[in-house]
This record gives C-alpha cells, sequence and structure tokens, in this order.
C-alpha cells in the first residue's frame, strides 16, 4: 500500500486522540477507507464499529495524514520542502481508541459501486 498506519496518539484523550498515517507514495488519500475493527486473540475480527471514507485530494510521498476522533475543519500546514500534514476530522464526540478490543484497518479501495435504496 502507499499509506501506512504509524500510531494512535493521545488514545482516550478527548480532544487530542488522533490516527497518524504516512502516505509511502503518491496517492490520493480519498481512494482509502479506515475502519475501526474487532480485535481478539492477536488479530482483526470481522466486528466493525467507525468507518471513515477519506475525501478526494492528491497526497506526496512523505506527507502525514492526521485523523482526529472529533469534529473539527479540514487543514493542512507545511512541514517542510514537499511535505505536509493534512488533518482531517471523524467527527464524533467520544474517544474510540481506548479499547484493546478494538484495532485500525486501512483500506485502499479505488473502486467501488453504489446504489439508491430507491433503485433496489
Amino acid at each position: 500500500m502507499k499509506i501506512e498506519i504509524k500510531s494512535i496518539a493521545d488514545k482516550g484523550v478527548k480532544d487530542k486522540e488522533r490516527i497518524v498515517l504516512k502516505v509511502l507514495s503518491d496517492t490520493d488519500i480519498g481512494d482509502y477507507l479506515l475502519i475501526q475493527a474487532g480485535f481478539s486473540n492477536g488479530q482483526v475480527t470481522v466486528g466493525t464499529y467507525q468507518t471513515y471514507w477519506f475525501p478526494y485530494k492528491a497526497m506526496s510521498a512523505g506527507d502525514l495524514v492526521v485523523l482526529y476522533t472529533k469534529y473539527g475543519k479540514e487543514s493542512e500546514k507545511e512541514l517542510g520542502p514537499g511535505r505536509k500534514a493534512h488533518f482531517f476530522y471523524w467527527g464524533i464526540e467520544v474517544p474510540i481508541w481506548n479499547r484493546d478490543d478494538r484495532a485500525p484497518v486501512l483500506l485502499h479501495a479505488p473502486e467501488w459501486v453504489s446504489k439508491s435504496p430507491s433503485e433496489l
């Protein structure tokens, strides 16, 4: 994958909790979803609890993607020549990463299909 999960920072701290991702090669973050999945016996389970689908936005190798659990406004800041930190907000009112039975799963999903409920 072109992005990796680096860390969960400030687990359980309402206004600071966040997941930090690192962009390994140029990509579009809109092709990725982050899922809070179940975790048991050392592995991810099929249970899913929260999902964040990133909006489409070009990312460059070396950029950081920071996804806060809380509400906020998408932004970015320069880290140095050719590197940026991109800030996204899940919009959840309480911390979600302070449990040992949940794990982040990053999915690369550049292709997908959807239909409106009225079409089905």
